[in-house]
This record gives C-alpha cells, structure tokens and sequence, in this order.
C-alpha cells in the first residue's frame, strides 16, 4: 500500500487581484501591476488501500474508547509524517527539549538494535543481496523484485523484524513501564529483536519490562 502512495496534482487556478487592492508593502514591491496569483492544490492517493473490516474498526474503536493510543515511531527520513495535533489518536512525544530527547533516544535505540543486526538492519541487509542482482537498483527498491515466494516471505520477515525492533526503540524513547507481546521470534528465521536473549539485552540495557498480555492485565488496579 505505501509503495503505491501517490502525489497527485489538482489542475492549477489562477486569481488577479486589483492593484488597489493590494497591501501597501507589496504594492510598493509591485508598482502599479496588478497580481496574479497562481495556486496548486497536491493530494496524496493510495489506490492500493483497502476498506477495514468492521471487526477491525470496532476493536480499534474500543481501544480508543479504553484511552488506548499509538505509539509514534522512531522518525526516519522519508517517513510518513503523523499529523495528530489534539493527541487523540498518537502518544505525544513532547515537544521542544522533550521532543529533541525522545528523538535522540529513539535513534540511540534503533541504532544499538541495528548494530546487533535486528530491527532494520536486517531488511537493509536484505535488499543489499538482492539489489546485487541489478547493480543500478537501490537496495530498498530491490525489496520489492523478490525472485520467488521464498524471498518474498524473507521479505515479509525482515519488514516485520524492523517493526519489532522500531516498536522497542519507540517504547524505550516514551519511558513506558511495560512492552506487552507474546512474540519471542520464532517466525524470524534469523535472531530477532524478541528472542529470549535479545529480550534479555534489553532488559539490561534499557531496563525494558517485558509481559504477556494476562500478566500486564493482572498487574492493573
């Protein structure tokens, strides 16, 4: 769906204003000509998007109505932007010298999980051997050639490898008192972020509190 996110151009419009009806600054940048105003409008499409199932929607709903709320992600450059400004939806990250330390500290993370060879270095990993076979590809468009189902589950494996590791790094950023997941990696045909010995780096590195969903259940007041 993201690799068929598209910018689309609305068809331009143009508007005069009068001369006299200009600020005096800019007529004084302007003189005496009247001006014209040309305006583009882009819109992002996503063809490939398909409609939720109403299962979804009213668990999502009732998450909601729980107060439960997403966590954001460790930002990359050329990531999508959230755009969350009441916080209805997305855990605040903070903003100004809290932003910056949320930001640092999730970098910190993913970088320590990457140097491990988890969370994205494997999906980096990944496309580099397969861009090898069109030395002019970059690796992440390499990604999306897999030459038969076996690449392409490897695929789906190192992209659900990055998600776990960018969701450890997003929870150690926001200082948050439990990671609940039953995933111990045992889809991931390499180490993952989950597996018990790297769960136990992180606990002694990070302090990360790991739960099933029953124990963070019984846990509550």
């Amino acid at each position: 769906m993201f690799a068929g996110t598209q910018t689309v151009m609305q068809p331009e419009t143009t508007r005069i204003t009068k001369n006299a009806k200009l600020p005096e600054e800019i007529r004084q940048k302007v003189g005496s000509e009247d001006v014209e105003t040309i305006g583009m409008e882009l819109h992002v499409e996503q063809p490939g998007r398909k409609k939720l199932h109403p299962e979804v929607v009213a668990r999502m709903q009732a998450a909601k109505a729980l107060g439960v709320r997403v966590l954001e992600d460790v930002p990359r450059i050329g990531a999508f932007r959230v755009n969350d400004p009441t916080g209805e939806h997305y855990l605040s990250p903070g903003k100004g010298d809290e932003l910056r330390k949320w930001i640092d500290k999730a970098h910190e993370v993913a970088g320590a999980i990457a140097a491990r060879g988890l969370g994205y270095a494997q999906v980096k990993a990944l496309g580099e051997k397969m861009a090898a076979r069109d030395p002019e590809s970059a690796w992440f468009r390499a990604l999306d050639k897999a030459a038969d189902i076996h690449e392409k589950r490897a695929v789906e494996r190192a992209f659900g490898e990055w998600a776990d590791g960018d969701s450890v790094a997003a929870h150690v950023a926001y200082g948050l008192d439990a990671f609940c997941s039953a995933d111990v990696g045992n889809s991931n045909a390499t180490n993952s972020v989950l597996d018990p010995v790297n769960r136990g780096w992180l606990t002694a590195t990070y302090g990360v509190r790991f739960m099933i969903f029953e124990e963070l259940a019984a846990s509550l007041p």
